[in-house]
């Protein structure tokens, strides 16, 4: 008659007994890899609510009336957690902007340790528009920096940069 029902009985059974340890070897991976992301946001959410970065201070260069730039500094502390500002992004003026050594200079660090400060510079034009620079955490938080030129006297010969506002904010 051929196979017996016994045989046929245990070929099932080691069948079912591969497809059942497959299964709880899927089962198992698939719970660790949750537990991992849940872990991970975690650790992000917890850092983004230590983040804190504060406009320290403010300073300029002014080549003069008869140059229509000037460079202005801004000295950004960490007032939170560890901070990479190699992994920033910056928007000035609505568009982003990489630190290319002329128009926007970033202090070199690795690590922004709390307490520390960065220097942040950017050259601008004189005018009455209000600038603004985002500087972009990797934990997701940014610090908005908002100024514009102020002409101090009638002729428009010395003026200095004057901050519109500023704001931390995570989104």
């Amino acid at each position: 008659m051929g196979f017996s029902v016994s045989a046929s009985f245990a070929v099932i059974f080691i069948a079912s007994i591969m497809a059942f340890g497959t299964l709880y070897i899927s089962l198992e991976n698939t719970y660790t890899s949750i537990a991992e992301s849940v872990e991970a946001y975690k650790e992000t959410f917890i850092k983004s609510q230590t983040s804190h970065l504060d406009l320290q201070g403010v300073s300029y260069i002014d080549p003069g009336s008869g140059v229509s730039i000037y460079t202005i500094t801004f000295n950004i502390s960490n007032n939170g957690s560890t901070l990479s500002p190699k992994y920033w992004d910056f928007v000035r003026d609505g568009q982003l902007k990489e630190p290319d050594g002329s128009t926007l200079i970033v202090e070199d660090k690795t690590y922004l340790l709390p307490g520390e400060s960065i220097l942040i510079r950017t050259t601008e034009v004189k005018d009455q528009i209000i600038h603004s620079l985002i500087v972009a955490t990797e934990t997701g938080c940014s610090l908005k920096i908002e100024w514009k030129w102020i002409w101090l006297d009638p002729n428009q010969t010395t003026g200095q940069p004057s901050i519109v506002g500023k704001a931390w904010y995570c989104s």
